[in-house]
């Protein structure tokens, strides 16, 4: 309990609702209540239609989905871009899922950053399996950011479990275990389908999870349950961001270029998490060194944001550049004064995003106001900045894999099928549970993943 309280010292939020009597029912009718609103067609819908089209190709309706993304502006940032198993996001979008049928929505969406190191520890390096981590990439490239990633998982020609894991003969696996795996990866996932058909490894993870997400469930429910639609929302924003930072007018351009505006927003954002601060965080974008490491870039007196191993400029065209060459990436302050604040989505993220996101509304509104721009003002105050699915667990299982595994296996004994999975009965569980059960559970383990 002790670990909890010290939680809760820092996470005001989650405290109050965790105090509170309220149901995740109750949470679910709160949020669908809110998020029942109609933002004009903005560049950040066009991006995700457009990315999703491209990967999912014929795969869901864009109408349905545009129609759904203006009256529902509604999408999770919970998620690392990785294969969908490690358990604090499955879990995430397992919660997800319940505000979606609640709004009798077709697709669950997804934004997962890429900015994580493929080492991460949610892995996107490969996978989870009854403890044991199953490599797509070498250890030299685990470094590396998922988005920077575009070599192809290579799954030979043999079509087995073996092609796509590396090292895997000296990993410690039952016969019934590979037998699983490979029924899972081929018969389930079509992974060769992918490997074929998708140019980069984000792409790919895009495809897989949308299939493997249906598996989680038993067979009868399949039919009736969302799809997930799972991007990389680097690739998004960075192209929103290029169209902003180009117009003179826009709201972006005005932070970068112009030095009084810029020199508010560094002393209004300082010190809130997730931005920057004497010791943490960046100013507005980190850079990428040439082993493709990240590192803060601070702004100086002369126009210039300078880190460890970059002078970056403050222009247009240097900054531009500078993200085509992967010189630079977007920080989460331009994220989601993109998605949320100017893109109008309520997004739904983590326990720490709870309490930064408002303290982002609270720094933007009083800079704006500074600035006489009342109208955007009172625009950003309208946002959505208090929703959260991330760190609850419904089910403890090592990850989505080993869930399935779980409804598929008797005694170690894999019933040559993925017919069976999550049941209504349990989803029903889920809807009755006391916040304070959710959250007491999932910071708890939380707490025990990141000692």
């Amino acid at each position: 309990m002790s670990d909890l309280n010290s939680f809760f010292n820092s996470n005001l939020k989650i405290k109050e609702i965790y105090y509170s009597s309220d149901l995740y029912s109750d949470y679910i009718e709160k949020i669908s209540g809110k998020c029942k609103y109609e933002v004009t067609e903005s560049q950040i819908q066009k991006e995700i239609l457009n990315k999703a089209s491209r990967i999912l190709k014929n795969r869901f309706s864009t109408d349905i989905l545009s129609t759904q993304l203006k009256n529902y502006p509604l999408i999770s940032v919970a998620d690392h871009h990785g294969l969908l198993n490690y358990k604090l996001l499955y879990n995430s979008n397992i919660l997800f899922y319940h505000i979606i049928r609640k709004l009798n929505l077709p697709y669950i969406v997804v934004l997962a950053t890429g900015d994580i190191p493929l080492k991460n520890i949610s892995f996107p390096r490969g996978f989870y399996f009854k403890n044991q981590k199953f490599n797509f990439f070498n250890k030299k490239e685990s470094t590396i950011p998922v988005h920077l990633i575009n070599s192809v998982v290579n799954t030979g020609s043999n079509k087995t479990i073996d092609d796509i894991v590396l090292n895997f003969k000296s990993l410690n696996i039952t016969s019934e275990e590979k037998k699983f795996l490979d029924h899972l990866f081929y018969e389930g996932l079509n992974f060769d389908k992918s490997s074929e058909n998708y140019g980069q490894f984000s792409d790919q993870l895009s495809y897989l999870n949308f299939k493997i997400w249906k598996y989680y469930f038993s067979k009868n429910l399949r039919d009736s349950i969302p799809d997930i639609i799972y991007i990389q929302s680097n690739q998004i924003v960075k192209n929103i961001f290029k169209e902003e930072i180009s117009k003179d007018n826009s709201l972006i351009a005005k932070i970068l270029f112009d030095s009084s505006v810029r020199n508010l927003v560094l002393k209004n954002f300082q010190g809130i998490q997730s931005c920057w601060s004497k010791h943490s965080g960046t100013h507005f974008f980190w850079g990428i060194s040439a082993k493709k490491n990240i590192f803060p870039l601070y702004c100086s007196d002369d126009n210039t944001l300078v880190g460890k191993d970059l002078t970056l400029s403050l222009n247009k065209e240097d900054i531009i550049e500078s993200l085509d060459e992967n010189k630079i990436r977007l920080s989460n302050f331009f994220h989601y004064l993109m998605t949320t604040f100017i893109g109008g989505y309520c997004v739904l993220g983590g326990f720490n995003q709870l309490e930064y996101l408002p303290q982002m509304q609270t720094a933007h509104i009083k800079t704006l106001k500074k600035l006489g721009m009342s109208d955007l003002a009172d625009q950003f105050a309208s946002r959505i900045t208090d929703g959260f699915i991330c760190g609850m667990l419904p089910f403890q299982f090592d990850s989505g894999i080993d869930l399935i595994w779980h409804y598929n296996s008797t005694n170690g004994k894999f019933n040559g099928n993925l017919d069976r999975g999550i049941t209504q009965e349990q989803l029903d569980e889920i809807l009755a549970m006391p916040m304070k059960t959710l959250i007491e559970t999932g910071v708890s383990t939380m707490l025990e993943i990141v000692k």
